[in-house]
């Protein structure tokens, strides 16, 4: 309530500003009296001064719009821009004013600088503006990179959890086998050595061979998101394959934000896979000549939703004001990746969804080893 009154009451400011200096001008120092030309002009100079002081706020921040969604809200930028208006327009208003009962030059002199005191306020609140605003976003980026730095380090401890649950495995197993041979029950022991052990030990030789892969990931962030996920995913009994057969050692997008991207698609994909009959997640990684290629292919359901619902905010198969991972990685490739490209394919025959995400090379915008 109280916003909505401050609101108003900045366009009433302004609308009485302007409609001065309207008068001031046609009806004291033109000396022409045509209400019609008063009002077109009326209008007109407030477009050209919201125009002027919009293109000048819009400038220093388009660069940074998705993060300066996060620091200040639509409300706020509209206040911010009302009163700068109203800082313009009372400006215009009092030199008018005073060159217009100006009777010598030392009162035009003492206006003028008045006025170019008042023009230096008017740009030192447009820098602490615009300065407070750069804060704000780095206070934002340290934050963000403080969570993904957490989520790294549980990541870690997830794999560290796996590491102690085979310790334990192969623990109870040697027990077992010493069980066996103490009884000499050998016959036991063959069909207990082949049936259990050996289809345990096959199926933790793939797994491992799978992680294995990972070593090829030479950013520490990404490679610990990746082993969190696929271990998550085979913990979930989902079926795991990585194909990485080079060493990734740099992608052209910062740490932060590819590791919030491959994180959102690899839980949709595990999501999406724990719906089917056989879970399957593949994960591959494909460095070319001039960019990387990250694949993600999971197994999915018959009832796709269609592609273009997916990226829509709010939409979820698991209910309302969920789905908002895909029209956040959207929205960030968009505003801050024009080099990389995100592309969903859905295969209804195979039950496979698939998305690709292509980041060419750019320098100086690497995401580089660690």
């Amino acid at each position: 309530m109280l916003a909505s009154l401050l609101f108003g009451v900045l366009n009433y400011v302004n609308f009485l500003f302007a409609m001065q200096i309207s008068q001031i001008i046609w009806s004291d120092m033109l000396n022409i009296r045509k209400p019609m030309i008063e009002q077109i002009f009326l209008f007109a100079f407030i477009g050209v001064v919201a125009y002027l002081i919009g293109k000048l706020f819009s400038d220093h921040t388009k660069r940074n719009r998705q993060s300066m969604q996060h620091v200040f809200s639509l409300r706020q930028r509209i206040f911010v821009l009302f009163g700068n208006m109203c800082m313009v327009m009372g400006g215009i208003y009092l030199s008018l004013i005073f060159y217009r009962d100006a009777s010598g030059m030392q009162e035009i002199l003492l206006h003028s600088l008045l006025l170019a005191v008042y023009i230096a306020v008017i740009f030192f609140s447009h820098w602490l503006y615009t300065y407070t605003l750069k804060k704000e976003m780095e206070k934002l980026q340290m934050e963000q990179e403080v969570g993904q730095l957490e989520k790294y380090a549980a990541s870690l401890e997830d794999v560290l959890q796996d590491m102690r649950t085979f310790k334990h495995d192969y623990a109870n197993i040697l027990s077992s086998l010493q069980g066996f041979i103490e009884d000499e029950n050998y016959s036991e022991l063959k069909r207990y050595f082949h049936h259990d052990v050996c289809t345990y030990s096959n199926k933790l030789f793939q797994i491992n061979t799978r992680l294995s892969l990972l070593g090829h990931v030479k950013i520490a962030p990404l490679k610990g998101i990746l082993s969190s996920k696929m271990v998550k995913a085979h913990a979930e009994q989902i079926d795991v394959f990585i194909d990485i057969a080079e060493d990734v050692h740099e992608v052209a997008m910062s740490t932060l934000d590819l590791c919030r991207i491959i994180g959102i698609l690899l839980d949709n994909a595990i999501e999406a896979a724990l719906e089917t009959p056989q879970p399957r997640i593949e994960l591959g990684i494909v460095p070319v000549k001039d960019s990387t290629l990250f694949i993600i292919k999971n197994s999915c359901s018959q009832h796709v939703p269609p592609i273009y619902k997916m990226f829509e905010y709010g939409f979820s198969t698991k209910g309302n004001n969920r789905g908002i991972g895909l029209p956040n990685v959207r929205e960030l490739i968009d505003c801050k990746y024009p080099h990389a490209n995100l592309n969903t394919e859905i295969d209804p025959e195979a039950m496979t969804f698939m998305q690709e995400l292509t980041i060419k090379h750019v320098q100086h915008r690497s995401t580089k080893l660690g």
